[in-house]
């Protein structure tokens, strides 16, 4: 059975939500309490106590799994009809059900879950350089950076209900011949081609996620301390995230440079190869530079006996105050931290809560080839979206790449 690009988007956003659940699920199982750790209690609510944010993972499982079954009961009535604008009708139905369930305010279908949703949204979209930035909002704009490429997708879907909504009228090609006849044709082609790209609109939205990670960035690094390991930490972060404008950018116009070369192939040639070479320098940078901070500082992760870590190469040898203890503490803490520092395993850190070095080797083999994997789906010359779901697999594996960031980002949290 055919699987439109609509319901793609669809059923990737509910694996995302169902990931999510899943980390929340597995940090209580094993002892981590993620609501101090994710600041949960601390965020702002215009709610009443009793209506305060809550992590509520099974409410995440419900309401996924609600969403879930009208989006799969819309995708097989599509599926089931051979009307093309009949299939568009269903689709959209699907798409004002979902999100009218989603964001409704009557107090049903795990409302506490879908206002905390709701809530980190406007959070992470509010241009603010003043409010309080929580870890909540941080991981929250993290997962939606993984799902940049789906807001591009969105906007095909959005062209294919405007124009079942809209229909553009096809004139019959009359037999005027010349210059009239040849722009007709071009016209009757555009339109016919009008959803076959997201154009300048999505390159915007893929950029977003990324624009609200660095203004939060941004944010940080302003109120820190100038100078200091936190501020030179934030400001590396950005300038992380601001990496990722040219792998897109340069995506997207070596597409428009195939597309158009066609015009004249000798200046197409030089263009596509000099925004060939450029995307590569981009992406080699964007991709090693993220896999570093993911393991340095994201994971914290990198640690030697000698107490240097991969981190110290950005920001320094930490800035820790000295603990003051009496004689008798200090030698029984003195034997505590030399076993603890010099017992972990090669390039991890003194404490890990889960118990197998060999999760944390594999977490970061993993993260490496599936970071390069995610730029193919950028790349014009490797057409992953002319294989069969080639994207939807690629996307699939980008979401599983941030729920074991967001595992071990957490767990990170709860060992500090």
């Amino acid at each position: 059975m055919y699987l439109p690009v609509a319901f793609q988007t669809l059923f990737l956003a509910l694996l995302a939500a169902l990931g999510w659940g899943m980390n929340l699920l597995l940090l209580s199982r094993v002892g981590i309490q993620t609501r101090p750790i994710l600041q949960l209690a601390e965020l702002p609510t215009t709610t009443s106590s009793a209506q305060r944010i809550d992590a509520g993972v099974y409410d995440i499982f419900r309401l996924t799994r609600v969403l879930g079954t009208v989006a799969l009961l819309g995708w097989l009535l599509s599926a089931l009809l051979s009307d093309q604008k009949t299939q568009t009708a269903v689709t959209l139905a699907t798409y004002i059900a979902v999100i009218l369930l989603l964001i409704m305010p009557q107090r049903a279908l795990c409302h506490t879950v879908r206002m905390q949703f709701l809530g980190l949204l406007g959070r992470i979209v509010k241009p603010s350089l003043e409010d309080p930035v929580w870890l909540a909002d941080i991981v929250m704009a993290d997962i939606l950076t993984s799902c940049a490429r789906m807001f591009a997708d969105l906007v095909l879907v959005a062209c294919q209900f405007g124009r079942f909504i809209w229909p553009i009228r096809h004139e019959a090609l009359e037999d005027r011949g010349g210059l009239q006849a040849l722009a007709q044709f071009v016209r009757q082609r555009q339109a016919q081609n009008a959803c076959t790209s997201a154009g300048i609109l999505g390159v915007f939205l893929v950029c977003a996620p990324y624009a609200f990670r660095l203004r939060q960035c941004v944010n940080e690094y302003l109120k820190a301390v100038p100078g200091s390991n936190d501020a030179r930490r934030h400001l590396a972060n950005a300038i992380k995230y601001a990496s990722s404008f040219p792998v897109i950018a340069l995506s997207a116009t070596q597409r428009q440079v195939t597309v158009d070369g066609v015009m004249e192939t000798k200046y197409s040639d030089w263009a596509l190869r000099m925004a060939f070479g450029l995307w590569i320098a981009a992406v080699v940078f964007n991709s090693l530079y993220s896999f570093y901070w993911d393991v340095a500082f994201d994971w914290n992760l990198g640690h030697t006996a000698s107490g240097w870590k991969l981190s110290d190469l950005i920001t320094g040898p930490s800035e820790e105050k000295p603990l003051v203890l009496s004689p008798a503490e200090a030698i029984g803490q003195d034997t505590r931290v030399i076993a603890s520092q010099r017992r972990f395993p090669c390039m991890l850190r003194p404490h890990l809560r889960f118990g197998s070095p060999r999760i944390y080797y594999a977490a970061i083999a993993l993260d490496f080839l599936l970071r390069i994997a995610w730029t193919m789906k950028l790349s014009s010359y490797v057409r992953i979206d002319m294989m069969a779901y080639g994207g939807f697999w690629l996307n699939v594996l980008e979401i599983y790449r941030r729920w074991q960031w967001t595992f071990l980002r957490l767990e990170k949290e709860a060992a500090s």
